[in-house]
């Protein structure tokens, strides 16, 4: 009878290392946010041009956020969303638990009652 011991991959023990982990959690975060922005502009139909236009910048500074070479600042990834007609609502999750976009809860009623009560506000 053979015991099989977890063994560790060179990833696993990379992540021991605090600093390389933080380091990884802000580098899934800003893919995340990058894919995000770029399947809404894909299903808006919007070019990196247009997108541009709608902002006020070049495409090639448009291009810079979404293929990495620039900072995507909260500010900006708000702006981009305003033009493309979006809000977001950040979900966080525990680290070590795979949670899929289908999964996060579905706050839509909690933004509808808070459109409905907002629109009686003079």
């Amino acid at each position: 009878m053979s015991t099989k011991k977890s063994e560790k991959t060179l990833m696993d023990e990379y992540l021991e290392d605090p600093e390389f982990a933080r380091l990884v959690a802000q580098g899934d975060l800003i893919m995340e946010v990058t894919e995000t922005l770029c399947e809404l502009l894909e299903k808006e139909e919007v070019s990196r041009k247009e997108l541009a236009d709608r902002l006020g910048k070049t495409k090639g500074f448009v291009s810079q956020l979404l293929n990495g070479g620039r900072n995507l600042t909260l500010r900006t990834v708000g702006d981009i969303l305003h033009v493309l007609g979006y809000r977001v609502r950040l979900v966080p999750y525990k680290e070590g638990k795979q949670v899929q976009k289908e999964e996060a809860p579905d706050h839509r009623k909690e933004v509808k009652a808070a459109e409905e009560a907002q629109s009686y506000n003079i």
